[in-house]
């Protein structure tokens, strides 16, 4: 499910209402009074039958939650299951969100068992807050807890959070950075959740492509590809960034295997003659990979630096070489924040805290034989003319 969890004292649980994110959107084209059964929108597009709607923006001391009727959505105004508790203004917004219910598991034997909803702990959205919360009265320091989204009426779910302890997250994962950030901001009520997310992704997907240029063997894949009597065969991995790093070709499925040398396809000519113990290989397009000789098939096993791949849930952590420098994704999320609350000058101090960790970490990062004095590696022998 989208948002996060988090255990206060006591056992309180919370999880994120963040629901109104990239929700389809429109407003009241009239006002409504609170008692009302209807709402009477302006562009019902998105919007379907039997769904939750948010009337206001979340945190707002009269948000609420109702229920679509189960017609057909069209027109002018949409039909209630229930009626608004509040009165609200015309151009209030409204949000599709599907889900009116957070469903709180948990499960007494720690991350280890299988959580399970808990008595009373199917909770209407509370939208008047930035989060819904329940309070396990009868909790445990070592019980572990869930939790997901459900429709009231069509009984519908998402799959479950992520697994919360009273312990929290681990200081390098993202709800910890995203929160990191957030308590250095005076007021942070304006900055979205997914907002700060895209922030910390975006620094780390820098990080890493620093890395990868300062250090060809940082954030390694490997694949196989099998290739035909044309020599082209394609690779199919999903984190394949078009590079490779190291091939080495078999032609008898495995008994022997050669290190292929890197070359183009504009660097043979057509009647030219290759060893299959002295393969070369070239890159034809994006993801195409050819091997020279063909000779009647093969395999190849490829070694190639990988595409960034986003923190999405909260308990994602940053990769063990960047750890150390996590400040540096908090100056970068705050920075952001400081834009976002149009503060350029505070903004780009912070930036620049940033960009100065980034330095060190490539430094760091580099391999020790790229220090000191460079050389240059001979690959065949000089001799006379």
């Amino acid at each position: 499910m989208d948002g996060f969890t988090k255990i206060l004292v006591n056992m309180i649980i919370q999880t994120t209402n963040d629901l109104t994110l990239n929700a389809p959107q429109t407003f009241l084209a009239y006002p409504e009074s609170a008692g009302a059964g209807t709402l009477r929108w302006k562009n019902p597009n998105g919007f379907s039958s039997s769904w939750a709607v948010q009337v206001g923006e979340t945190g707002e001391e009269q948000a609420e939650i109702v229920l679509l009727g189960t017609a057909t959505v069209s027109g002018t105004a949409g039909t209630l299951t229930g009626t608004l508790k509040y009165d609200h203004a015309a151009d209030t917004p409204l949000y599709a969100i599907k889900y009116d219910q957070i469903v709180f598991e948990r499960s007494t034997a720690g991350t280890g068992g299988t959580a399970a909803p808990m008595t009373n702990g199917t909770v209407t959205i509370q939208a008047d807050r930035q989060v819904t919360q329940f309070d396990d009265t009868s909790g445990s320091t070592s019980y572990a807890y869930r939790t997901y989204l459900r429709n009231s009426v069509l009984n519908v779910t998402t799959t479950e959070s992520d697994w919360i302890t009273s312990q929290g997250y681990n200081y390098y994962s993202l709800s910890s950075i995203r929160s990191r950030i957030r308590s250095k901001l005076w007021n942070s009520s304006f900055i979205k959740d997914q907002d700060i997310n895209y922030w910390i992704n975006e620094w780390l997907e820098r990080m890493r492509n620093a890395a990868i240029a300062v250090n060809q063997d940082y954030a390694l894949g490997t694949t196989s590809v099998s290739f035909g009597t044309a020599g082209l065969g394609t690779i199919t991995a999903s984190d394949f960034r078009g590079q490779t790093r190291r091939v080495w070709v078999t032609y008898d499925g495995g008994q022997n295997n050669y290190q292929c040398t890197k070359t183009t396809i504009r660097e043979w000519i057509p009647d030219q003659q290759f060893s299959t113990t002295h393969p070369y290989f070239y890159m034809y397009g994006e993801n195409v990979i050819g091997i020279k000789p063909e000779e009647s098939g093969g395999s190849l096993s490829i070694i190639y630096p990988t595409l960034f791949t986003p923190l999405s849930n909260d308990t994602d952590e940053l990769p063990i070489s960047i750890r150390p420098f996590s400040k540096s994704f908090v100056d970068y999320g705050l920075a952001q924040s400081l834009y976002k609350d149009q503060k350029p000058g505070e903004a780009k101090s912070k930036e620049n805290d940033a960009e100065t960790e980034l330095e060190r970490f490539k430094t760091e990062i580099a391999p020790r034989n790229k220090t000191g004095p460079t050389y240059i590696q001979l690959v065949e022998p000089i001799t006379d003319v």
